[in-house]
């Protein structure tokens, strides 16, 4: 095995000893993606559960129920025995058609009708149901007098041609320009993989690296009949490794937990993944050159992760930020990683859309390695 390999795997043996790690770099993480993505919601539309107690069974009472059908509609009917039975009393809102509602419409007979609620019933999805059955009763009201206009035999079986037909005026709707609105698990996943790896990849980095120094571990390596470059070159690809395995369990669970589809190229997610990785190593090295103890190097590295997560757009879409701020936020390596996932993830675009935050990304581990490697030549 080479001495690169040796010190790199050196640091993250270092790692998997300290009884948190698995905790920090693992668990933490998933939970901060589970708990996030529920408060955010996960981007797919809800449905709206509706009740119909159908007290008439009349078959415009049932083409009725019909029309209340919908791609995002949680829809039950109860009829017979069961508008009395115990489901229907668990039902969150409901809306009763009563005894003699199809002869009534028929007859030109007003028909009151309201939608009941239970009292844990979210406002927000009885308005949402409200306005479903206001679209029934249009699209019903609206068959019913074209029957009579044409004096259509009323039946259900002209009630259903009518509705077979394809629609006289279809409404297209669309977003403006490209992508779509960041949210749910497409903000929660790539926001706290990044934010966590960094954090953890800069605490850990940093600690023990100053730990080496404290205990003159770095010293005797610099002793060793190896170059200083190489001793520092390992440095730098141990905290590679130890951030490229939590990106690769994070991703795993992102997929396989979350079911989160990270985008059609596999090589794009590589390469800004692989390049974030490198920039977080480079600043982890500097910051664990540059400070004295390690409750300096975790308190910094715990201090620089908040900064640079809240203002790089992982604890929040960065499109509620002001403008000037968005674009301030590239100072940190963490707004162009996040510009890079969502491309893939969020909006469905291919490898040429992480090439410029991979370039930058590159840009600040080598920068970063290069000012530790100055200080480590000095100590």
């Amino acid at each position: 095995m080479s001495p690169l390999v040796r010190l790199a795997l050196n640091d993250v043996r270092l790692t998997a000893r300290d009884r948190a790690a698995a905790m920090w770099l693992i668990a933490l993480p998933i939970f901060l993606i589970w708990i996030f993505s529920h408060i955010g919601g996960d981007g797919a539309p809800k449905s709206v559960s509706l009740a119909v107690v159908d007290r008439d069974g009349g078959w415009l009472a049932q083409a009725f129920a019909e029309e209340l059908e919908a791609k995002n509609v949680k829809l039950t009917v109860f009829r017979g025995v069961e508008a009395d039975g115990a489901e229907a009393k668990k039902a969150t809102r409901w809306i009763e058609l009563p005894t003699g509602f199809t002869e009534g419409v028929l007859a030109g007979q007003q028909q009151r009708l309201k939608i009941a609620t239970a009292e844990n019933a979210a406002a927000d999805y009885s308005r949402a149901a409200e306005i479903v059955v206001t679209r029934a009763i249009v699209r019903t009201l609206a068959r019913v007098a074209e029957m009579k206009a044409l004096h259509s035999d009323m039946s259900v079986a002209t009630y259903d041609r009518m509705r077979a037909r394809p629609p006289m005026v279809a409404l297209e709707s669309e977003n403006a320009g490209q992508g779509k609105a960041v949210s749910g698990l497409e903000q929660s996943v790539p926001g706290n993989m990044t934010f966590s790896v960094m954090m953890m990849t800069l605490i850990y980095g940093a600690v023990f690296l100053t730990i080496e120094k404290r205990e003159g571990m770095l010293k005797r390596q610099m002793t060793l009949p190896i170059s200083r470059q190489l001793v520092f070159s390992g440095k730098v690809l141990g905290r590679l490794l130890i951030a490229l395995a939590q990106v690769a369990i994070l991703v795993f669970a992102g997929k396989f937990l979350f079911h989160l589809d990270f985008g059609r190229s596999p090589a794009g997610l590589a390469a800004i993944l692989l390049a974030y990785a490198f920039a977080i190593a480079g600043i982890s090295t500097f910051l664990g050159a540059m400070l004295a103890n390690p409750e300096q190097a975790s308190t910094i590295g715990w201090l620089a992760s908040v900064v640079m997560g809240s203002l790089g757009g992982c604890w929040w879409p960065a499109e509620v930020m002001p403008d000037w701020l968005r674009a301030a936020a590239h100072i940190f390596p963490t707004a162009w990683a996040m510009d890079g996932l969502h491309a893939l993830i969020s909006f469905g675009h291919g490898f040429e859309s992480v090439v410029i935050p991979a370039a930058a990304l590159l840009g600040f581990g080598v920068a970063f390695s290069w000012l530790a490697a100055r200080k480590l030549r000095t100590i």
